[in-house]
């Protein structure tokens, strides 16, 4: 007896030779499960990790899929028979996942009128990053209808969302953005942008002679300007850059015109009695 249940026995584990690998799965997996955690392409997760894993592979479909449309709507735009059409089909451009595809076709696409049709698409699309990259088309872009066509499409946003950021670069070191946004914000029309502009009506920067350069001069910007003592006997000295499209936005907005005499702007605007506070919070 005891020999057959021993064969049995022996039988048994040859018929099943996993089973205790299997319960030690169904058990590892029960113990997981009843930590939150589920099996989600191949590695044990949280259900919250794997609605973030969905949404980011649904925005990078999106993109693709808005990257292949857009490919599609340039080769036909190339026909004469359907141009028209579809340069209206890119105008109505909505879908906030082009916005890469568009700002990429901007900064590499040779045609004009065809870079400017993917700036209204911008201009169609509600969203802050929409904004954005007008924004950023209107400060480093170089091609002035580019911008131009950047600026229109900001008429009707949110001035919230449009003027501190031009206020933001009238404060910074480059000339060239400083301009840009004075006239962005000539156009625009915003009176909030009045003191700031005030303040960037002249760029001061410090110009000192630099023993690396081979004597050569080295220009950097600063705030106050004035002499500031390098070592030994050399100084920096102050140069002024006279902004013309700050000066432009000022007389625009205020209908007065005091050159570039900054003591006598401050004076003018500290005369209408406007409260510095708003003009401070828009400016930060």
């Amino acid at each position: 007896m005891r020999s057959i249940c021993a064969a049995a026995m022996v039988v048994g584990a040859l018929a099943f030779p996993n089973r205790g690998v299997a319960d030690s799965t169904s058990t590892h997996t029960q113990r997981m499960e009843s930590h939150g955690y589920h099996r989600y392409r191949g590695s044990w997760r949280t259900q919250q990790e794997i609605n973030l894993l969905k949404q980011a592979e649904a925005a990078t479909k999106s993109r693709v899929e808005a990257r292949q449309r857009l490919e599609r709507l340039r080769r036909e735009l190339d026909e004469p028979e359907v141009s028209d059409r579809v340069a209206e089909e890119i105008r109505r451009t909505n879908d906030p996942s082009s916005i890469g595809s568009l700002i990429t076709a901007i900064n590499t696409d040779p045609v004009p009128r065809v870079r400017l049709l993917y700036v209204e698409a911008l201009g169609n699309i509600a969203s802050t990053d929409a904004v954005g990259a007008l924004l950023s088309l209107i400060l480093n872009h170089s091609d002035s209808e580019v911008r131009w066509s950047a600026i229109e499409q900001l008429k009707d946003k949110d001035s919230i969302q449009v003027v501190p950021p031009l206020v933001a670069a009238l404060r910074g070191t480059d000339s060239h953005r400083i301009n840009r946004a004075a006239f962005a914000l000539k156009i625009l029309g915003d009176e909030s942008a009045i003191q700031p502009l005030i303040n960037a009506l002249i760029t001061q920067y410090v110009v000192s002679p630099s023993s690396e350069s081979g004597g050569k001069t080295s220009v950097t910007f600063s705030p106050t300007g004035g002499g500031l003592a390098l070592g030994g006997n050399q100084k920096t000295k102050a140069v002024s850059l006279q902004n013309a499209h700050v000066l432009e936005a000022l007389t625009t907005l205020t209908n007065v015109n005091y050159g570039w005499d900054q003591s006598r702007w401050h004076l003018w605007f500290l005369n209408q009695g406007v409260s510095t506070t708003v003009d401070i919070r828009r400016d930060m």
